[in-house]
């Protein structure tokens, strides 16, 4: 027979609504009582019905999630950090993708608009004026992840990609003393690529090396574009002695075109990345890259998102957290 929790109320000797605010979570329960309700329900074997909890409070329970792309490490580790704490706050997870039927505009409406969300985690390489409309006008809070444009109404945590590329290009330069540092950059309208370009410009400029547009060569952040990129560096007439690949898939598809034309990594020339992925650790020799605390990422803003779901934090008030970098050394760039 169920239990409800009418029973357990009782036998704890509370109301039901302490009962309710145990199983929400709720701060204006002190931890004593808190403990009792615990273990009542658990000799009662009483399970809270999540249906009436969230009517009652007129909540889903529900976390909407929009992402460029569900492909690659980097999107799985995004969403391993927002489902993990998501999971610890008791709430759920609905995850979409944009793709050729239906982009992010199209998206992020139907979350809006179904009810089945109460409250989204954004991640958009730039926010145009149509987005930053919905977000505006929306009755259901929003979160950005690693936005660009404007996003001065919005809270967004974001990667400090400048200041990464800056760092392992300086590394290369001041560490190694190589002199024609090639660059296979992200899609030109993407937020984390133009950034990490501009931390590689940054990095040649303190050091006197002037940029040469025959070393830099554009990619889309997939396998295929850095084995192709890393092949059209090497066949320039000026070739390049290390390559910073702007994130780790591409550098993957550079290790493949390396092997393939019989070039050693790092004897004849380095090969650095960017984001640190799982699969980096496993490349021979093992890749020198830039480490992103992606899941962090993730926790973070499903954090900031439940604040402002609970009304602890303002909906519109600007918000904006840059998390930061590290290298991490391997053999590919020479170190021993």
């Amino acid at each position: 027979m169920s239990v409800d929790i009418k029973k357990v109320a009782e036998k704890a000797g509370v109301s039901i609504a302490t009962v309710s605010r145990v199983f929400s979570n709720s701060d204006l329960v002190r931890q004593p009582t808190k403990d009792k309700v615990l273990k009542v329900s658990k000799e009662l074997n009483y399970i809270p019905n999540p249906i009436a909890r969230s009517l009652s409070r007129q909540l889903t329970d529900t976390i909407g999630v929009v992402l460029p792309d569900l492909v690659g490490e980097f999107f799985m580790d995004i969403i391993h950090g927002i489902d993990e704490e998501a999971y610890k706050q008791n709430w759920f997870v609905l995850v979409s993708s944009s793709h050729s039927k239906r982009n992010i505009l199209e998206t992020l409406i139907e979350f809006m608009g179904s009810g089945r969300v109460d409250g989204v985690i954004l991640m958009v390489p730039q926010i145009d004026e149509r987005i930053h409309e919905i977000i505006r006008r929306s009755k259901r809070p929003i979160v950005l992840i690693n936005a660009g444009g404007d996003t001065n109404s919005s809270a967004n945590f974001k990667i400090d990609n400048f200041q990464g590329a800056y760092n392992i290009v300086e590394h290369l330069i001041k560490k190694h003393n190589y002199k024609k540092v090639g660059l296979v950059e992200g899609p030109k309208d993407n937020y984390d690529a133009i950034d990490r370009s501009n931390g590689y410009l940054k990095a040649l400029q303190k050091y006197g090396l002037n940029k040469n547009g025959s070393m830099i060569t554009t990619g889309d952040f997939s396998v295929e574009s850095g084995y192709h990129g890393f092949k059209k560096l090497i066949s320039n007439k000026v070739k390049p002695d290390a390559v910073f690949m702007a994130n780790d898939m591409m550098a993957v598809g550079a290790y493949q075109a390396a092997k393939e034309m019989d070039i050693r990594i790092p004897e004849n020339i380095a090969v650095v990345g960017f984001d640190d992925i799982y699969l980096s650790q496993f490349l021979h020799p093992r890749l020198t890259t830039v480490h992103v605390p992606i899941v962090e990422l993730g926790s973070k803003s499903v954090i900031h998102l439940l604040e402002m779901v609970s009304n602890k934090k303002k909906k519109n008030k600007p918000f904006t957290e840059i998390l930061p970098t590290s290298l991490v050394i391997g053999r590919s760039c020479g170190c021993k």
